[in-house]
Order: structure tokens, then C-alpha cells, then sequence
């Protein structure tokens, strides 16, 4: 099943796993002081990409981030607070804590929760508009997937970006003292990024850009992720996308409790939300632009994912071919696609191109395969293509 060129074995660090638990202030510190190199290796990494992308200082960066705080502290008291068992999640404070943790400042640990909206700030914005001229690009983010085809459901996605994450990732196992226990593939100093949770619900995500892009304030990207991880249903994870302003667009692609919804969302609020059913005997792939159209949303503006991230309508052709090819849905299946090698190195498993500037390159950082009614995780840091899975069984974690 798997074409293109095959890729030469490179090491990656080994996994780092980390389990916190209690109130948002000490799981914090426990995340902070056990993921505190790599923490500190992102913030360095970070000024770089800031630099180049949205053409600010780190310290331009911080008070970029600062800006968004009113937002932030509303969401925890109006929006979180409507939830029972996700009330007082305390994001700002478990963010106090990661920073107290590793040693940095809790600006710091903000502004890389905020990577999203500061690289779409409104100069990044209009980098990306002139990228189509041949003006630098960071690289794609991820292709996802959703399979009820088979006799359970089986989801996953490949995380791509900057070769330096294969440095900083972290697989965060939470022991929140409200809410469900979850797991999060992250990198190092972010509250959330993909992962499941005890309720049953699986979140997997898919970067996307418009033109209404800007950083604008609003609930950012990765603190959205988080909530959907700390949602007890696919329903009141779908609710939550409607009644927040998100600030940037994005794909969250929910599954649990027998159900399997794609949203496609853009910056604003419930207008701006497109659904999509995966129903029983269907799949799903998604990478990084829009599928449902802009005749589905309540405002015009373009979808910059085809211009920004060339590769990405590739990606999903090519994920949807190999998918068709598969006897029956299963995680081997499954990793053969993502390990996929056609159109390298802008592939299904995608690799640096040395010759393009070190912050320009792609790399897949991470490979996770999910089967939700099992609590299972099968994940391969690192290009699948080379690194075996580790099989991750959480349902006893979830039960205790």
C-alpha cells in the first residue's frame, strides 16, 4: 500500500510520560518540573519561530499574549463554569503551575499556549498572504482520520511541524481533581493537544487558515483542545464549540459514546461551526483545509489551507486511496497509511526537506492510532515509517 521513497532510520529522543494530578495549580508544577528541559527547549525554539513568522521579539510575543488574559478568564468563569464537572478547570492557574514548575515565567508557558493565534497575528497574516510569491511558510500541521467501517471504531492522525518538537514532546497522563481523566500527546509547556479521555470521548485536530485569521482575542486553539479533552460528551464537547468566540480556525474531530462529529470551525462563534456526521460503515479524512465549504458558514472568507499549506489536499486524497485499499479497518492498516511515503517528503509520513531554512521543514512528529471502545493508544513518536508503535492501555487508568 505504501509508495514513494523510503526513508533513512533516525533516533529520537525516548518518550517522556507524565502523570500529574490534584487541583490546576499543582498538576501544573508536576507537569512543569518533570517536562522542565523540554519546556525550557520550547520556549527556544519559539522565540526563533516567532521571530520569523510573525515578526515579533519574545517579548512582543508575551504581551501578545497578555492581550487575550479578559478572554481567558472569561471562558473559566462564564463558559467552563456552565459545565458541572469541568467547572473550575483553572487553565490560567495550571499554567501558573507548569511555569512555577520548570522555571520560567508564567508569560512564558501563555505565550506558548497562544502559538497558533501569535504566528496568526497580523503580521503573520500577512506573510501568509504573500506566500504564494515564494515568502517563507511554517509547515503543515496534520492529517486525520475516522473509520466505522469495522466492528469498532479506529481514529488517529499524524502531528506534523517543526523538526525541534521531536525534542519536546510529551505524553501527559492527568489526574484532574474535577472532570474525567485524560491523556494528551502535547508538546512540552501546552495544556492539550490531541488525546482521549475517561467519559469516552477521543479528540483529534487539524490546523486551518483563513482570512479572518489575525489573532484576533478570542478562546485560542490549544486551550479549546483542552476543554474538549475535559468534556464528559461528545455533546457537550459540540455545545461548547457553539457558545465560545474561538479565535482561530481549526478542525476537532470528536468521537465517543457512539457517536463521530467533524467540526470545522473559523474564528467567531456558533455561526462559523460546520458539522459533518461520520456515520456507521463510513470514514473520514481530514488534513488541512476545508472540506464543508464556505456556502455552509454564516460569513464569507477564504480558505488560505490550499495556498499556505500546499500539500494538504494531497494528503487527504492520498489518506482516502490507501484507506480504500485496506481489507478491513485495524491499527495496521491504519499505520500503513500514515506511514505512507507518496509525494515525499510532503507525504502522508512527512519528512524534512533540507533544502528548505530549518524552520520551513516538516517532520512527522508524532503517529497515534486510537481504538476509543478499548482506551487504547497506539502511538509512535517519531516518522512511522521507521519507529514501531507502543501500545498505551488506559482503561484501568480511566476505571481506578
Amino acid at each position: 500500500m505504501s509508495g514513494g521513497t523510503r526513508a533513512a532510520h533516525v533516533a529520537y529522543p525516548p518518550a517522556l510520560v507524565v502523570r500529574t494530578e490534584g487541583g490546576p495549580l499543582e498538576r501544573g508544577r508536576r507537569y512543569g518540573a518533570a517536562a522542565k528541559e523540554r519546556v525550557q527547549a520550547s520556549l527556544t525554539a519559539y522565540e526563533e519561530v516567532y521571530a520569523k513568522f510573525a515578526g515579533l521579539t519574545w517579548s512582543g510575543a508575551r504581551a501578545l499574549a497578555e492581550s487575550f488574559l479578559p478572554a481567558l478568564e472569561r471562558f473559566e468563569a462564564v463558559h467552563l463554569a456552565a459545565d458541572g464537572p469541568r467547572a473550575g478547570a483553572g487553565y490560567l492557574a495550571e499554567m501558573r503551575g507548569v511555569a512555577e514548575g520548570a522555571g520560567v515565567s508564567f508569560e512564558d508557558v501563555l505565550a506558548l499556549n497562544l502559538r497558533t493565534e501569535i504566528l496568526f497575528s497580523g503580521k503573520a497574516r500577512k506573510i501568509a498572504a504573500a506566500r504564494a510569491g515564494g515568502a517563507g511558510r511554517p509547515p503543515a500541521e496534520c492529517t486525520s482520520f475516522c473509520d466505522l467501517r469495522g466492528a469498532e471504531p479506529i481514529v488517529g492522525q499524524n502531528w506534523d511541524w517543526i523538526p525541534f518538537s521531536h525534542d519536546t514532546v510529551v505524553v501527559l497522563e492527568s489526574v484532574p481533581d474535577r472532570g474525567p481523566r485524560w491523556v494528551s500527546v502535547v508538546e512540552a509547556g501546552l495544556l492539550a493537544k490531541f488525546g482521549m479521555n475517561a467519559a469516552g470521548v477521543t479528540v483529534l485536530t487539524n490546523a486551518l487558515v483563513t482570512s479572518r485569521d489575525v489573532g484576533a482575542v478570542g478562546v485560542p486553539y490549544h486551550l479549546m483542545l483542552r476543554a474538549l479533552l475535559d468534556s464528559p460528551s461528545v455533546e457537550e464537547g459540540l455545545a461548547l464549540l457553539d457558545r465560545v468566540e474561538r479565535s482561530s480556525s481549526a478542525n476537532y474531530l470528536l468521537v465517543g459514546g457512539g457517536r463521530a462529529v467533524d467540526a470545522e470551525t473559523r474564528p467567531g462563534g456558533r455561526a462559523e461551526v460546520h458539522r459533518t456526521p461520520v456515520e456507521r460503515g463510513q470514514y473520514l479524512v481530514h488534513a488541512n483545509h476545508f472540506h464543508g465549504g464556505d456556502g455552509e458558514f454564516g460569513s464569507v472568507a477564504e480558505d488560505l489551507g490550499p495556498r499556505v499549506m500546499p500539500d494538504s489536499p494531497f494528503r487527504r486524497a492520498r489518506g482516502e486511496q490507501t484507506a480504500e485499499l485496506m481489507p478491513e479497518p485495524s491499527v495496521a492498516g491504519w499505520h500503513e497509511v500514515l506511514s505512507d511515503h507518496e509525494n515525499f517528503p510532503d507525504s502522508l509520513c512527512c519528512h524534512p526537506d533540507a533544502a528548505e531554512h530549518v524552520l520551513e521543514q516538516g517532520s512527522t512528529v508524532a503517529s497515534a492510532i486510537f481504538l476509543p471502545e478499548r482506551q487504547e493508544m497506539h502511538l509512535a513518536l517519531g516518522h512511522p515509517c521507521t519507529v514501531p508503535r507502543v501500545a498505551y492501555a488506559y482503561a484501568e487508568f480511566f476505571a481506578e
